[in-house]
């Protein structure tokens, strides 16, 4: 099923919405929609402007006042779709569908300020703030829903979001990273980050920008079901905790090598015998 040309890797809409948390910084649905966040309004740290990253999470507002993510309280539950069909795509990176993003972290070495150097900032243990949220996905509106009532959790210090790599050159950040993009689900925080600097970390996610991925072919083993594409998602807490919403993004697929695909379509054959007869 091909993804229409102008589509948006992002959720475009808010079907429903259940939010009661009395942040008026925290409450607005319409937040999750879109690219997740990239920069931070400087606050506490000198009011100077702040990147997303897996050592300074989102919240707050971005620079120009607008809402970041939503809270989630017990109870509350936010149900979003996209301009396109989310499909189960095995050729997508890890055969991972979609990422949720929360405003997770790693503990690191200290306080992290707008000029702090990530080659020398450390992940202590690769673990973090961690508030799971549960998602649930359907192809229509009224369903029928198929909830990862086993995981994988969005908001956990899995992998935290990262919106742009680290040019160690400059001391800098530096380019934007792949939101459409999952880290490899076989990394172990724990294992793999512990004692490494973020920069490294960032190396690992290999331009990933993080967040949680979800595999649609996973919901077989529950269900029994072959969900070959859906169109809504629905994230809630766990049912005893708050969690927090940053967005959703469709993963791209890995495009395929101009020659692999015209090996498989035998025109590479035919493009042989064609130079053959120019001779």
């Amino acid at each position: 099923m091909a993804v229409p040309a102008l589509a948006s890797p992002f959720a475009t809409e808010v079907v429903s919405a259940t939010v009661t948390t009395t942040s008026t910084l925290y409450d607005d649905p319409e937040s999750v929609l879109g690219k997740p966040t990239t920069w931070i309004k400087g606050s506490d740290v000198g009011g100077v402007d702040m990147a997303a990253s897996m050592a300074y999470p989102a919240w707050n507002t971005d620079p120009d006042g607008n809402e970041l993510i939503v809270t989630l309280s017990p109870g509350d539950q936010i149900t979003v779709t996209f301009d396109h069909d989310i499909v189960d795509d095995p050729n997508n990176p890890y055969g991972i569908d979609f990422i949720v993003y929360g405003n997770d972290l790693y503990w690191g070495s200290g306080m992290v300020y707008s000029d702090t150097d990530m080659d020398e900032y450390y992940i202590s243990t690769g673990g973090g703030w961690s508030d799971p949220g549960v998602v649930s996905v359907a192809q229509y509106e009224d369903g029928p829903w198929y909830t990862f009532t086993t995981g994988p959790y969005f908001d956990t210090t899995t992998y935290p979001t990262q919106a742009f790599a680290w040019d160690s050159e400059n001391d800098t950040w530096g380019d934007e990273l792949d939101w459409t993009k999952p880290v490899d689900p076989d990394l172990d925080p724990t294992e793999d980050f512990a004692g490494l600097s973020v920069a490294e970390v960032i190396d690992l996610y290999d331009g990933s920008a993080g967040g949680t991925g979800y595999d649609l072919a996973d919901l077989y083993d529950l269900y029994g079901v072959e969900l070959e594409w859906i169109r809504y998602i629905r994230v809630e807490s766990n049912g005893t905790s708050y969690c927090e919403v940053d967005g959703f993004a469709d993963v791209a697929a890995v495009p395929v090598p101009a020659a692999v695909w015209l090996l498989g379509s035998g025109l590479l054959g035919l493009f042989g015998i064609r130079r053959k007869m120019k001779v």
